[in-house]
C-alpha cells in the first residue's frame, strides 16, 4: 500500500516565478517549509544558460539534508527533444551534462535517476541505454520515463521491451501520469502492465491537449483509479510531483498557501482506498 512517507516533489515545483526562474538552492528551503520531507532534484537546471551548478553548489544542496531534515529520493537528468538529430558536438555536450547529473545524484544519496528515452526505435533505445547504464553510479538505478507524443516511446509494452535486456536491479520505469493521459492511454492499464518494473512516478494532471503539469484534480485524470491500481500492484516507490506550471504565474504572496495545499492533495491521494466507478 502507498504510505505517507512515500510522497515527494521535484524541485521544479518552484523553478518558475514571475519574471524569471529559481535555482534549486532557492527552491529547496521553500519546499521543505511547506512540509515536504522527500525531494526530487531537477538537474535539467544544468541546461539553463548561466547555471551555477558545480561542486560548491552541490555542497550547499547536500547541507540542506541535515539542516532541513530532508532526503533526496529521486533526480531527473537533462534531456533533448531529439537526441539522434543532434550533431556529434551537441551529443557530447549533453552526454557530459547527464554524466554530471549522475555523479551529483550519487553524492547526494539519490536512489532513482529518471531519464527520457530517445526519439527513435526500440532498437535505438536499447543501444543508447547499453552505453548509458555503463556510467550509472553503483548506488543508483535508472528509471526510463514514458513520453507523451506518438512519435516517441510512450507505451508500457515499448518501455518493457527496452529494459528487458538489462539487469532489473539497475533499471526500471518511471510513469508520468500526464504523459500517459496525453498519449490517450488508460493509466490504470499501463500501471498493471508495468507491474513491478514501475519504480518511480511523475504525478501531474492535464486535459489531454497539452502537458500542463497541473496539480491532481485540476485536469481530467481519474486519480481514484490511478491510486487504486498502484495499490493493487503493491507499488512501493514514491508519488513525486512534477507540476511546475501550476505555480508559474502565482503571486509570491500565494505560493506558501498553494505549496501547502499541494502537499495536502498528495496526502489525500495516499488516503484513497476505493477505485472510482466513473469519471
Amino acid at each position: 500500500m502507498l504510505s505517507i512517507d512515500r510522497i515527494s516533489t521535484s524541485t521544479n515545483l518552484l523553478c518558475f516565478k514571475r519574471g524569471g526562474r529559481r535555482e534549486m538552492v532557492e527552491s529547496i528551503p521553500l519546499i521543505a517549509s511547506y512540509g515536504y520531507k522527500n525531494i526530487d532534484l531537477n538537474f535539467c537546471e544544468l541546461l539553463n544558460h548561466g547555471n551555477r551548478i558545480d561542486d560548491s553548489y552541490i555542497k550547499i544542496v547536500e547541507g540542506y539534508k541535515k539542516e532541513l531534515q530532508i532526503s533526496y529520493n529521486q533526480s531527473h537528468v537533462p534531456y533533448t527533444q531529439d537526441y539522434l538529430a543532434l550533431s556529434e558536438k551537441e551529443r557530447n555536450n549533453l552526454d557530459t551534462l547527464i554524466k554530471r547529473a549522475f555523479e551529483y545524484s550519487s553524492v547526494l544519496g539519490v536512489d532513482t535517476i529518471v531519464i527520457h528515452p530517445i526519439r527513435g526505435s526500440i532498437k535505438d533505445n536499447i543501444k543508447y541505454f547499453e552505453n548509458v547504464l555503463k556510467i550509472v553510479p553503483s548506488n543508483c538505478r535508472l528509471a526510463i520515463e514514458n513520453m507523451e507524443r506518438h512519435d516517441e516511446i510512450g507505451r508500457a509494452e515499448e518501455l518493457l521491451e527496452i529494459i528487458a535486456p538489462f539487469d532489473k536491479s539497475k533499471v526500471g520505469i518511471c510513469l508520468d501520469t500526464g504523459h500517459a493521459h496525453m498519449y490517450g492511454l488508460n493509466i490504470s492499464d499501463e500501471i498493471k502492465k508495468l507491474n513491478d518494473s514501475l519504480i518511480a512516478t511523475h504525478i501531474a494532471d492535464n486535459h489531454k491537449t497539452s502537458d500542463e503539469h497541473f496539480m491532481p484534480y485540476f485536469g481530467s485524470i481519474d486519480w481514484e483509479g490511478v491510486i487504486s491500481t498502484l495499490n493493487e500492484i503493491d507499488y512501493k516507490g514514491f508519488l513525486t510531483y512534477e507540476i511546475m506550471f501550476f505555480f508559474k504565474y502565482l503571486p509570491q504572496e500565494l505560493q506558501e498557501d498553494v505549496g501547502k495545499l499541494s502537499l495536502k492533495v498528495l496526502e489525500h491521494l495516499i488516503s484513497l482506498k476505493k477505485k472510482s466507478s466513473s469519471f
